[in-house]
């Protein structure tokens, strides 16, 4: 008997949490509503932020909340304030790759959204050095010299991605454009190395 009643207790006490998990997310939906009811309908920014902080009190990576949130502190004139969030919103928009949230996040932040050279480079030295994905990094940097057939730091990556793809035969006229390149620059340290690839075989 005294085992049923313990176990009706632990049953109701789930149940219990189970409401209250409801409850929660309840309110954090109602927090919503009312913020962008506050913020777009009645222009009141300071009641949205008020609304939106409380979302953030309870789920501090929400990503509706910190956009309006940054959004109803611009427009209550708190722009210090409103700048820690949007650094915040990039973050999140570039992890979601929520491409529209990320320009209008760097637009306000003043920061101008990267050329595709940039993206391309960024992709292919994280696919090599950080994934140790050499395939996957010569496809980056292909992309980045089919913009741009003169990039330097493309070129020499793609031969080096070539090599530790095993395919050291296609990597080479690829170094000998790194060496020229390096040469022109005056880079001696690329020089040493590019020399260095080519007194290989192939």
């Amino acid at each position: 008997m005294l085992r049923r009643s313990f176990a009706l207790s632990l049953i109701l006490v789930g149940l219990a949490g189970l409401v209250a998990c409801a409850r929660k997310a309840e309110t954090v939906d109602q927090l919503m509503s009312a913020g962008v009811d506050a913020l777009y309908a009645k222009n009141d920014a300071k009641t949205a932020i008020e609304k939106f902080h409380k979302v953030l009190d309870q789920n501090p990576v929400h990503y509706g909340a910190t956009y309006q949130l940054a959004t109803a502190l611009d427009r209550a004139g708190k722009r210090d304030e409103a700048r820690p969030y949007w650094e915040k919103m990039l973050t999140l928009a570039e992890a979601s790759r929520d491409d529209k949230t990320i320009a209008i996040a760097r637009a306000r932040l003043g920061r101008p959204l990267p050329k595709p050279e940039e993206t391309g480079m960024k992709a292919g030295l994280d696919a090599l050095y950080g994934q140790k994905d050499p395939v996957a990094a010569a496809v980056e940097f292909r992309r980045v010299l089919a913009a741009n057939p003169d990039h330097y730091g493309a070129t020499y990556q793609l031969a080096t991605a070539l090599d530790r793809s095993g395919k050291p035969a296609e990597a080479r006229p690829l170094w000998e454009k790194v060496l020229a390149m390096a040469e022109g620059y005056k880079d001696a340290q690329t020089v040493a190395t590019a020399r260095a690839r080519l007194a290989q075989k192939p």
